[in-house]
């Protein structure tokens, strides 16, 4: 049982959207339920039961248990659950882990003609961090730091006790974006316009909005506002810092233009923004001391 619930589930950082993390979920036998996102891959990880996809993009495929498969984001599938099920499935639209990213692109060179939509054994090590996991969940665990950890030591997991062919196997329909996904990461903060990220790429326009709309799911512009917001409420955290300061570093050339994205990413000015954050990074800091013995 989880200690100080309310806390927990009225942080911030409580996750509550599914469409990236873990999720627990069961399926009773019988009936069919559609399978897709056009935001995020899936990794489904069958525990127990039998399930048939039947694939509109792809051949069809049966997972049996201790089996995980891999379903790219943009596939539409419709799950038959042919036995009670039970199976854990872990959204994402990119790896956050820069040795995740470097290790995917690694496997392009046993990238040879498999088949799609390949399975993956269960061994003991996933075994115990898929039951870890389910407890976790169950128990209302539901935090976004957990989700990040839980994340990082999965592929931390996959890259120890399973081959580079293996995975290759799993991974191959997405294999090859790793590439264009780290150039976006690792500059969209430094250039001032999309135009610029498009040239780094060497990219028209129109292809580069076309590449980056398949492999993020969302219009460059939207992925960038989204990103940018989670920056800028961080950094608001720190107790010194001002909106002259936030403006300069996100590169907001007016006031104006600042206002327009706090009020539309946060609903709330400049300056409430960094009052309301501050006050949680105190509240934060605060429960972490309570109990504290003196020294």
């Amino acid at each position: 049982m989880i200690f100080y619930k309310k806390e927990h589930l009225s942080c911030i950082s409580y996750k509550t959207e599914e469409s990236d993390g873990f999720r627990h979920v069961k399926v009773a036998a019988g009936g069919k339920i559609e399978f897709y996102s056009a935001k995020a891959h899936s990794l489904v990880f069958l525990l127990d039961g039998l399930i048939y996809f039947d694939g509109t993009d792809a051949p069809d495929r049966r997972l049996i248990p201790r089996e995980a498969m891999l379903i790219p984001k943009g596939y539409t599938y419709t799950y038959d659950v042919r036995e009670d099920s039970e199976m854990v499935i872990f959204s994402f639209k990119i790896l956050r882990s820069v040795c995740d990213k470097l290790f995917i692109q690694r496997m392009l060179e046993h990238n040879e003609n498999f088949e799609p939509l390949g399975t993956l054994s269960f061994r003991p090590p996933l075994e115990n961090f898929l039951d870890t996991l389910v407890f976790y969940l169950n128990e209302g665990l539901n935090c976004e730091h957990l989700h990040e950890i839980k994340e990082k030591e999965l592929f931390l997991l996959l890259r120890a006790f399973y081959t580079r062919r293996e995975l290759s196997k799993l991974f191959h329909e997405i294999l090859g974006e790793s590439d264009f996904r780290s150039l976006i990461v690792q500059n969209y903060m430094k250039v001032k316009s999309i135009g610029e990220l498009a040239s780094l790429a060497n990219m028209g326009r129109t292809t580069f909005d076309s590449k980056f709309k398949s492999v993020f799911g969302i219009s460059a512009r939207q992925w960038i506002l989204v990103q940018t917001a989670k920056q800028v409420r961080m950094k608001a955290m720190d107790p010194d810092i001002t909106i002259n300061d936030l403006m300069t570093e996100f590169n907001f050339n007016s006031a104006t233009h600042f206002n327009w994205f706090c009020r539309k990413q946060f609903q709330c000015t400049p300056l409430e923004l960094i009052r309301n954050c501050q006050k949680m990074a105190a509240s934060k800091s605060g429960r972490r001391s309570f109990g504290k013995r003196n020294k």
